[in-house]
């Protein structure tokens, strides 16, 4: 197995109610190369990034780490998955450093970029969220739809509504397959509805 197969794309869509709403989007990285039975620290490490799953992940990820003769892609992936989950605790400071380790690493591999800008929006670093998608998207490899569709909603939190749909677009065209992007896409062309007050002022 690659390091591109182990990438899976999970995501959960945030809602998006009057005004646009933006929660950071995981995308885990599936960690499978030492994998027995499916009950390796690794996978579990995975599997609570998916699930969101705080504690019991950031126990499996760190005994991952510690005891598990990972490759180095698997390694980076689990730092990643342990950076996901820590910021979710919200531990800021202590996911970055996981999400560093694991660009250090393994810095070809775009799905970690997408990881630590998911931390960053939640520090409120928008510039430093914006340059690991960009460099996601410069990597080009299959985190390619994830990074054009949490670039989408990053510039539909800065207010940029044209360049959000032009993401939008690009993400549903490289993952046709993937139901939250073309539902996100659908909610984005959607027209807003005029408020009464608004009617009256016009």
């Amino acid at each position: 197995m690659t390091g591109k197969d182990r990438i899976a794309n999970f995501f959960m869509l945030a809602a998006v109610i009057a005004l646009p709403a933006f929660l950071p989007l995981s995308s885990p990285v599936r960690a499978a190369e030492t994998v027995l039975l499916n009950e390796s620290f690794a996978f579990n490490c995975y599997r609570a990034a998916v699930r969101g799953d705080v504690d019991l992940g950031v126990e499996a990820c760190s005994q991952a780490i510690e005891y598990q003769a990972l490759g180095t892609e698997d390694l980076a992936a689990t730092y990643s998955n342990r950076g996901l989950l820590l910021s979710r605790g919200g531990e800021l400071k202590d996911a970055l450093k996981d999400h560093e380790k694991a660009i250090s690493i393994a810095p070809e591999l775009g799905s970690l970029y997408v990881n630590r800008s998911n931390t960053y929006v939640r520090a409120k670093r928008m510039n430093d969220a914006m340059a690991d998608l960009e460099q996601a998207i410069s990597i080009a490899d299959e985190s390619l739809a994830a990074a054009y569709y949490n670039r989408a909603l990053l510039f539909q939190r800065l207010g940029d509504g044209q360049a959000a749909r032009a993401d939008a677009e690009r993400a549903a065209e490289l993952s046709p397959e993937t139901e939250a992007y073309r539902q996100y896409l659908s909610d984005l062309n959607r027209p807003v509805p005029v408020s009464p007050e608004a009617q009256q002022a016009q």
